[in-house]
């Protein structure tokens, strides 16, 4: 059996290498168009379904935006755009005209459509049952857009100061290290560094190793079913990854309408650094209410910051 899904990786190996060369030269005859919806707020979120699955009357409902709503299939023309506002944070959600089966072979501007998809921050995805759902991920895996997934956690580096193939973390290998060798080699790679930091097969090797591959933050919901707004506002936001600061000047109150918008993880001096680079340069300590073992504990600069939190920083 592992011989056997070898082989089969390997053929697939070389079935997606002609499958890139047929790709360039489409791509030189002037297909694969793509379609842009420029980036606003913090971050882009992309509302996806069949026709007739809710989009604009969840659009129109998270934001305001005036939308055209109709019982007719194909109602959205072009994509629709609209701000929604989280605890003060503003979120661009854009409505994808509706994704159907052969969109991802170009049917009705399909290839266009998910090129936004494509450049979105996260997903939405609009289904009433489990066969839409996976129509619509078919058509997206179709175009190289994986949803709810994350890309494995396998490094390759080339490296032409190594003499072949140095592998770390040889304890993550679900095959024989001959095997991922030779596959390595029929992808041409024949000197790099590999690091594994997760349970590795084939297949995940060939993910890690195609980097047309994209992966997106989504969920899946009936927009026809009851829900709490501002619960799923909280779930939209949720998709970002990122967590809501907020600051204070010594001696005042802080502005919880105003929040700065930062990545999960980062650190006091993360926000200095938005704040002002000469904040980071010159810190002399914080203060951080929330998160912290007491209100208004002095933390270093390596502090990694949760949401909600408010900070106080004096520099000089």
């Amino acid at each position: 059996a592992e011989n056997l899904r070898a082989e089969i990786s390997l053929k697939i190996a070389k079935l997606k290498k002609e499958e890139e060369k047929q790709a360039k030269v489409a791509s030189k005859k002037g297909k694969g168009a793509t379609l842009n919806v420029k980036k606003e707020g913090a971050g882009q979120i992309v509302i996806v379904g069949l026709p007739n699955s809710g989009k604009s009357w969840l659009l129109k409902g998270l934001t305001g935006v005036d939308v055209e709503i109709a019982p007719y299939q194909f109602t959205t023309k072009k994509p629709q755009m609209g701000m929604m506002n989280f605890k003060g944070a503003w979120c661009q959600l854009v409505e994808v005209p509706a994704i159907d089966e052969g969109s991802s072979e170009g049917k009705a501007q399909g290839t266009q459509l998910i090129s936004v998809i494509r450049n979105a921050d996260a997903v939405i995805l609009l289904a009433r049952s489990p066969e839409e759902e996976k129509i619509i991920k078919r058509e997206l895996e179709k175009s190289n857009i994986m949803l709810g997934r994350k890309r494995p956690k396998i490094t390759i580096q080339a490296s032409t100061e190594l003499k072949g193939l140095s592998i770390a973390g040889k304890q993550y290998l679900k095959i024989p290290e001959k095997q991922l060798i030779e596959f390595l080699k029929s992808y041409g790679v024949h000197k790099a560094s590999v690091i594994l930091e997760e349970e590795t097969t084939l297949e995940k090797v060939a993910l890690a190793l195609d980097q047309k591959v994209v992966y997106k933050n989504a969920f899946v919901m009936n927009a026809f079913e009851k829900f709490d707004k501002e619960k799923l506002k909280e779930r939209i936001f949720g998709l970002l990854e990122k967590v809501l600061v907020y600051t204070k000047k010594p001696g005042t109150e802080a502005d919880l309408s105003v929040p700065m918008v930062m990545k999960k993880g980062s650190s006091v001096e993360d926000v200095a650094r938005v704040l002002h680079k000469d904040f980071a340069k010159y810190l002399k300590y914080v203060r951080v209410w929330g998160s912290t073992k007491f209100p208004g504990q002095r933390v270093s600069k390596d502090f990694l910051l949760k949401d909600g939190d408010i900070i106080e920083i004096s520099s000089g």
